[in-house]
């Protein structure tokens, strides 16, 4: 049996949607749904939709690791795929992730290529390598996004035919066996409430001795962003940048997660300046945008939560 565990927060009709479409492609799957806490009526809509859903409603917003983990822990599947609320699965494409899967013990999970909207995949988010003080540097001082321009410009986004050995696919859509997820434990859940706790989970995954496949035959419509749609900048920069840090401390040991925190309040203090002259939050002020970037440098500074 396959598992399908579905985290949600205030996903809105989102949710629904995703339900609904596992309804029609995926009716052999036990679908769990973990919420949040959501205030919302995401939950509503998708249980009337389908009364055979597993609902675990959690009092507090656990965060996603968590939440992850309360979900394949309840799973009588022995295989679990892990998919975002803001998801939608084509036809074949759950059975073709747990074939991919099944192959070979030595792969231990496998990623599915999510597409947007306009049917294209979605560049640099369906895989990506494991992060380094290199790339952080990239992401803090914009080289990335001159090469996500290249990128566009250049067309460079041609996927393999078939499944290929890979770093970190996406958490949008994840599957996994029981027996690696019990083997390392899950999912680390002190990256609170979301982010990096994926990467995480894939790094630890490989130095067990585990292969990770993306699988871009099997297809997923993924919207996107929902949940930061939800959250305030500054919070999100906050989550973001001490789990990054976290995850440097955890891997690389402290002198690395001292060098990512120069670099991140380094980036942060260039985005504060930069937005005194230009806003590059929509619909804000300069001031205000420098204060969302310079409230953001300041609690990477202080924080105590980070070396914990």
């Amino acid at each position: 049996m396959i598992s399908v565990v579905i985290v949600n927060w205030n996903s809105g009709r989102f949710l629904e949607r995703c339900v609904q479409s596992l309804r029609e492609h995926a009716r052999e799957c036990q679908v769990i749904i973990v919420d949040n806490a959501s205030t919302d009526i995401s939950l509503q809509l998708a249980t009337e939709l389908d009364s055979t859903l597993t609902v675990l409603r959690n009092k507090s917003n656990t965060g996603f690791a968590a939440a992850c983990n309360r979900g394949w822990r309840t799973a009588k599947g022995e295989t679990i795929l892990f998919l975002n609320p803001d998801t939608e699965c084509f036809p074949g494409s759950i059975r073709c992730m747990e074939q991919t899967l099944s192959r070979n013990r030595t792969v231990w999970a496998v990623g599915g290529c999510l597409v947007s909207p306009d049917g294209k995949p979605q560049a640099g988010f369906n895989v990506r390598r494991f992060p380094t003080i290199g790339s952080v540097a990239a992401e803090m001082f914009f080289i990335d996004e001159l090469r996500r321009v290249y990128r566009r410009k250049h067309l460079d986004t041609v996927l393999p035919p078939d499944a290929v050995d890979v770093d970190q696919p996406a958490a949008a859509c994840l599957m996994a066996t029981r027996t690696a997820l019990s083997s390392i434990g899950g999912f680390d859940e002190a990256f609170y409430p979301a982010w990096f706790e994926d990467v995480d989970l894939c790094l630890r995954m490989h130095k067990r001795g585990g292969r990770i496949q993306f699988q871009p035959q099997a297809r997923f419509l993924h919207h996107g962003g929902y949940s930061l749609d939800r959250m305030a900048r500054q919070d999100f920069l906050k989550y973001f940048h001490t789990n990054q840090i976290r995850y440097y401390r955890k891997h690389r040991g402290l002198m690395a997660a001292l060098h990512v925190q120069k670099l991140i309040t380094l980036g942060l203090l260039l985005r504060c300046a930069i937005s005194l002259a230009y806003p590059l939050i929509k619909n804000t002020s300069r001031k205000k945008s420098a204060g969302i970037f310079w409230g953001a440098m300041k609690n990477i500074v202080t924080s105590r939560e980070i070396w914990t």
